[in-house]
């Protein structure tokens, strides 16, 4: 075996991943849509909801409600550094340390009434979330709502185990359709808007190729060297998060397939030519206040080619359907999401993502406040090692809370795994 005594020293310092050309469209997306919003909430005849990951938001759109996400605020509040201050104020509202960091930065964010440029979000006409992929949601939005004396409407979602038969999972179908009717009831009550079957399709028709964009997208992340990291991904997710169904979100993926293509065609890749050593999956919310981690991993030549959590916010969906049939095609999705998947099922997803992308090595971050981003994280990580032979890294950190990283130890642990990486791929 070689030596790889040296294999944790960075190829460079200055390596950066490439952007695709379109992604700074994504800022004048974003600020139409936070103005748009700052609009919807002024005009007494408009109509806003928060909504939580994991919720249909063709069903807002559907219904004349601009939706908000106070995820996303939040997100904007670690990005812009000011996440530690919110969360220090919920915190002294008698708020746990352990609990969401998202929660206690939206908790802070209103106490504090910034601005919509550093996570600030307004108050809604009603609050509406699943406990899809975060039961977290449910406590969250009660408490807020009750705070600001508005409506909240839950979306009791049964979780998907090994086990499960098909007249069990029918039952479970049925289960979430009825609260879609119980949904449109209870927004028809509220603000007087109505459900236009039409609208639905046609905003669902838009989702699901916003969607099948989105997979193309991901399909030529599986070429060497990739020509999208993580560095586009991990932003790109915000059409598909809040704009499905809108064009806009279908017109900037339409452009990055341009510049993506463009890329694959003069066989370039994210990385300058020569530098792309190591593929890398990375599992879990990325630590927003820390996006530097992701461009120090270029550094070593190492690139994040794949991420079950952007992936997992482009389910399709059937079209062609009756409105029964189309919104328990929707139920079902909300049920079998990949962050409700078993232990088991989730193994064998990363492992066939492995040899899909032909990657070389795993980052697991073990999310210090968020229990579904990291439950089961250790099986996993034994499981990948020993099934797949390949180095994974488990980050004890936190997605919006700084406290939770310690800069020596994690460059420490870095440079552990790209030695690992070395050793491995040299076998």
């Amino acid at each position: 075996m070689k030596d790889t005594t040296n294999a944790q020293k960075p190829v460079s310092s200055r390596i950066r991943v490439e952007n695709l050309k379109s992604s700074v469209q994504l800022k004048g997306i974003m600020t139409k849509y936070m103005l748009k919003a700052k609009l919807n909430h002024i005009l007494p005849w408009k109509s806003t909801a928060w909504v939580a990951a994991g919720f249909p938001v063709e069903l807002c759109y559907s219904l004349g409600i601009y939706p908000l996400h106070p995820e996303n605020a939040a997100c904007v509040s670690g990005a812009r550094k000011v996440s530690l201050e919110l969360i220090e104020k919920a915190e002294s509202e008698g708020f746990s340390r352990d609990l969401c960091s998202y929660f206690k930065t939206n908790i802070g964010a209103t106490a504090r009434k910034i601005s919509a440029n550093l996570g600030g979000i307004d108050k809604p006409t009603f609050m509406a979330s699943t406990n899809t992929i975060c039961d977290t949601h449910v406590k969250w939005f009660q408490i807020q709502a009750r705070k600001m004396k508005v409506p909240y409407f839950a979306f009791d979602v049964p979780s998907c185990v090994d086990g499960i038969g098909d007249e069990r999972m029918e039952e479970y179908i049925d289960y979430v359709a009825d609260q879609f009717y119980d949904f449109i009831g209870f927004v028809e009550k509220i603000t007087g808007n109505t459900f236009s079957e039409k609208k639905y399709f046609e905003i669902l028709k838009k989702s699901d190729r916003l969607a099948e964009l989105w997979h193309e997208i991901y399909e030529y992340r599986k070429i060497m060297p990739t020509p999208v990291a993580f560095q586009d991904t991990l932003a790109a997710i915000f059409p598909m998060v809040i704009l499905p169904g809108l064009d806009v979100g279908i017109k900037y993926y339409e452009n990055l397939l341009v510049d993506i293509k463009e890329k694959v065609a003069k066989q370039e890749g994210a990385m300058p030519k020569g530098t792309e050593k190591y593929r890398i999956l990375f599992e879990g919310i990325p630590m927003w206040y820390r996006i530097k981690y992701f461009h120090q991993l270029a550094n070593y030549g190492a690139v994040v080619t794949y991420e079950p959590y952007t992936f997992s916010f482009g389910p399709r969906k059937k079209l062609g359907l009756s409105l029964k049939e189309s919104i328990r095609d929707v139920a079902q999705t909300m049920i079998k999401l990949p962050y409700n998947y078993s232990l088991e099922r989730r193994i064998k997803y990363f492992e066939k993502i492995i040899d899909d992308y032909k990657l070389n090595g795993v980052i697991l971050h073990s999310n210090m406040s968020c229990r579904p981003s990291c439950v089961g994280m250790i099986d996993l990580k034994n499981a990948i090692q020993e099934d797949k032979g390949i180095p994974v890294l488990l980050l004890d950190c936190d997605m919006n809370d700084p406290r939770a990283f310690s800069e020596a130890p994690m460059q420490t642990r870095l440079e552990g795994f790209i030695e690992l990486l070395e050793a491995t791929k040299q076998k």
